[in-house]
């Protein structure tokens, strides 16, 4: 806690400005390529905002549930693996949600936190310690999905746990907001303090 693992997020995807230095994405200035590209980057928290609604609505969140293809809802639901969710739920998509998801427990707010970003299509995802309230294998086959569409989308993971990012092609270690270690996991391991 307190690295600055979610500043260097918040900086990364244009919500915090830097004084020195820059950040390109597509080689444009984060802003510009937000505004060129339009929902090709996306962002899951930690604490996912669930609204009273249907599972659909919590998913489609800011869009319209028409302008959404079922079947990119569908690959969101097999990444974020809620497909069993789903099935086993009363109404399905159209199941309601209480208010700030009381009736669904925290693993499944993330679930939906992460189907919810997966629907704009995205070429860059940032995880904000969004798999750090599912249980161990839970939190296994989400990254396993994530790491089945390599070369199709860049994650950004941060984690307070090395074994989340395990198979990440980069790790940054991070404390107090200065690097300490960066490499593979095997590298970073070897440096951590």
């Amino acid at each position: 806690s307190g690295s600055g693992k979610t500043t260097l997020a918040d900086i990364i995807m244009g919500v915090i400005k830097v004084e020195t230095g820059s950040v390109r994405i597509s080689s444009l200035d984060v802003t510009e390529s937000i505004k060129k590209f339009p929902g090709a980057i996306a962002y899951v928290p930690q604490d996912v905002f669930i609204i009273n609604g249907t599972v659909l609505e919590n998913i489609c969140l800011g869009y319209s549930t028409k302008d959404i293809p079922m079947d990119l809802i569908n690959e969101a639901l097999r990444i974020s693996d809620l497909s069993s969710l789903i099935s086993n739920l009363p109404f399905g998509l159209d199941t309601k949600i209480q208010d700030r998801g009381a009736n669904l427990s925290g693993g499944q707010r993330q679930r939906i936190g992460i189907a919810r970003a997966l629907i704009s299509a995205p070429l860059l995802i940032v995880l904000d310690e969004a798999t750090s309230s599912l249980d161990g294998n839970s939190e296994n086959e989400i990254i396993k999905s994530f790491y089945s569409l390599k070369g199709k989308i860049t994650t950004i993971t941060i984690a307070h746990r090395l074994s989340t990012v395990r198979n990440s092609d980069n790790i940054i270690y991070l404390e107090e907001g200065n690097i300490l270690a960066q490499g593979s996991f095997n590298e970073v391991r070897s440096e951590e303090h």
